[in-house]
């Protein structure tokens, strides 16, 4: 039996991103704090990532370093993180780390999301949501290894 396209786990998957997405970039917009969801998730991506670099940044939001490296541009000029030149791995890499304004910002931003983030765990549980991580990563994983690709 064919299923419909909009029943397929590739659509539910892509369509939840794109609403998660869409409202995440509205709630940004509607707090109008100079800074765009990409660039929060960027900043988020840095205060979470232990010396993270350019090319960390563009792995986990999957982009190309160019891409990443415009967005951590954006951020210092904003204030928000500072880039220095290091060493990693006997390579020059572009280190990013959050400045105090970049902590405070995110701070604000999880502050605001917060009570959306609790009515979501209200309504699923914290063990549904923690399995539905687990089972995407592995599909990811397994779609990674089935088809070839430049990711």
């Amino acid at each position: 039996m064919k299923r419909k396209y909009e029943d397929s786990l590739f659509y539910q998957i892509n369509s939840c991103s794109r609403y998660f997405n869409f409202i995440f970039e509205q709630l940004i917009k509607q707090l109008d704090i100079g800074i765009s969801a990409i660039e929060h998730l960027a900043l988020s991506i840095i205060i979470d990532t232990e010396d993270c670099c350019q090319r960390d940044l563009a792995r986990i939001i999957l982009k190309d370093r160019a891409s990443a490296g415009k967005i951590a541009l954006s951020l210092e000029k904003k204030g928000y993180i500072k880039v220095s030149l290091q060493t990693k791995n006997n390579r020059p890499v572009k280190i990013l780390t959050p400045t105090k304004k970049g902590a405070n910002i995110h701070e604000k931003v999880y502050k605001t999301l917060h009570p959306f983030i609790k009515k979501i765990e209200d309504e699923v549980s914290t063990k549904v949501i923690e399995d539905t991580i687990q089972t995407l990563k592995h599909f990811k994983k397994v779609v990674k290894n089935t088809i070839t690709s430049n990711i």
